[in-house]
């Protein structure tokens, strides 16, 4: 019935029921539609986008000119539009060198302070001297317009929280500006505070058995420069474990140079790879300043960040590393050997509570201390959890660019900051470094016993494979002249580090240090010079 109905009503209408029928009616209408549909179409889409390109490009040339109007006109132009990009979007993940990672750890840390309410704004009774002051907190808001004179493209913090800090305490403490007078006042008061951080005098014992006058030596090393003497008389002129009682003459045999009229004298000595001291660095010295200020470190570390921090039972610190199976195979390790400290992580108003104390007793060698530790990675990457990049900020002298020649021997070498802080009657076992080393002390005192690399086997090191190669197994606070011989022959010279002093130690010096009360220090190291090598290879490393 429904055929039927179905022929009956195409017979109508005059269509056809077959599928052939069907499909051509289909191309009829096809051809029917109009032909330049298809053309009117994709011409009004080319001349859409044409338009929505050229919109797009003024807009960009817009926004381009605002920025750069709104540039704060610094001098490395090149970099300004880029920069200010990266201030408007402090999460971007596409910052050289894995700054994503450096700039959470920082805004973590700044995030803390808004959590305490502690506003960054300054203190109208802030004075230096009291650089571990109770207070302090994060900005209330950021600048993008503000870049600090240290600040460095490929390496420090560019956290707007971090230039906020910078921006406050770099207007309270003024340091260049254009009018030379005013320049020259500033520096005189930086040059105060760091003299008034320097509590106590020291002179040389041996100066009439000296060749040399070590606060205005010669242009150039002279013959067996430094001057040493024997490591017995040394200790017992003046004890390791006393520190209560500083002594006022020591045993320097190292040239003291002021940056001010004696820099060429430094850059000779280390072109000629001897330790030096040189002090009264603008650079060093601003950093010094801004240090010592109440309050500072503690906003700058934050009051809930870990950082690494050794423990030790008693005030002996030798670094180790964990032994292996092959070590244990050998017979490297001693049967007996235990880490002599431990690895914790603490805040630094934590450390502080440990450290910061007035009573001798909790001050005595067998009792517990701490060891503060900061480090940053700069180009080496994410080195460690929670680094510090903003010592590339705080220490613009440790940067690696090419003009910080004193500092820097091969730029592109450094290994990093690092930064330790000691509590009083800290001792860090002697040992030599494999590379160049400048060590600056930015508060506090420090005592270096140094000696050169032909001593080292007279200091009695422990062997390669040993967790603690390359220290000396002897315990300088109460040395065993029986069981060590040869130690009672080894040649040493002293110098107490005050805030300022910048110590250059070549490749492969021995160096002793022991903290005369609490102190910060901080280092860089920067390639290898092989002058030394043959004596610590005769020595089995």
């Amino acid at each position: 019935t429904k055929r039927a109905t179905a022929t009956a009503t195409a017979t109508a209408t005059g269509e056809s029921t077959s599928p052939t029928s069907k499909k051509r009616v289909k191309r009829v209408k096809r051809v029917r539609k109009p032909k330049g549909d298809k053309k009117v179409k994709k011409a009004l889409s080319l001349l859409t986008s044409a338009l929505t390109g050229a919109v797009l490009v003024c807009v960009t040339y817009l926004v381009a000119t605002r920025i750069a109007h709104r540039s704060d006109h610094d001098h490395d132009h090149e970099h300004e539009h880029d920069h200010e990009l990266h201030e408007r979007n402090e999460h971007d993940h596409s910052h050289r060198h894995n700054h994503d990672l450096k700039h959470h750890n920082r805004k973590n840390k700044f995030n803390d302070l808004n959590a305490e309410n502690e506003p960054l704004t300054a203190r109208g009774d802030d004075e230096a001297g009291s650089w571990f002051g109770v207070g302090g907190g994060a900005e209330g808001g950021s600048s993008v317009k503000y870049k600090h004179s240290d600040f460095m493209q490929t390496v420090g913090d560019h956290s707007a929280n971090y230039r906020q800090l910078r921006k406050e305490y770099d207007a309270r403490l003024p340091h260049d500006t254009y009018d030379d007078k005013q320049s020259n006042a500033n520096l005189e008061r930086m040059r105060k505070v760091v003299q008034s951080l320097k509590p106590n005098t020291y002179q040389n014992l041996m100066k009439h058995d000296l060749p040399y006058d070590i606060h205005n030596c010669p242009e150039y090393p002279p013959p067996n420069y430094p001057m040493a003497w024997n490591v017995q008389d040394v200790l017992k002129n003046w004890p390791p474990d006393d520190t209560f009682t500083p002594r006022s003459h020591i045993y320097q045999g190292l040239c003291y140079f002021d940056h001010a009229t004696e820099y060429h004298k430094a850059l000779n000595y280390r072109e000629a790879e001897v330790p030096f001291v040189i002090h009264n660095d603008p650079a060093v010295i601003r950093t010094v300043e801004r240090w010592n200020q109440p309050n500072y470190l503690r906003k700058l570390l934050g009051p809930r960040t870990r950082y690494r921090t050794e423990f030790s039972h008693n005030n002996h610190f030798m670094y180790w590393s964990k032994p292996g199976k092959r070590q244990r195979k050998n017979g490297d390790v001693p049967p007996d050997w235990k880490p002599p400290t431990e690895m914790q992580r603490t805040t630094f108003d934590q450390w502080l509570g440990h450290a910061n104390v007035t009573d001798e007793e909790l001050l005595q060698p067998d009792r517990d201390h701490w060891y503060f530790r900061l480090i940053g990675c700069g180009e080496m990457g994410d080195c460690d959890r929670d680094s510090s990049e903003y010592l590339f900020d705080e220490l613009p002298f440790f940067q690696p660019r090419e003009e910080n020649e004193l500092y820097m021997v091969e730029p592109k070498k450094q290994k990093g900051i690092h930064c330790r802080f000691g509590m009083k009657g800290v001792i860090a076992e002697n040992h030599f470094d494999g590379s160049r080393n400048m060590i600056v002390v930015l508060g506090g005192e420090r005592r270096y016993i140094l000696s050169h690399p032909d001593q080292c086997e007279n200091l009695v090191l422990l062997p390669r494979g040993h967790p603690s190669a390359r220290h000396s197994a002897v315990d300088w606070s109460d040395p065993d002249w029986e069981e060590f011989p040869d130690f009672q022959n080894a040649e040493v010279n002293e110098v107490v580090l005050q805030a300022g002093d910048v110590l250059y130690l070549p490749t492969n010096w021995f160096h002793y240090i022991i903290s005369l009360g609490l102190n910060f220090q901080c280092n860089t190291r920067s390639g290898v010079n092989r002058d030394y090598m043959d004596a610590i290879h005769d020595c089995g490393f």
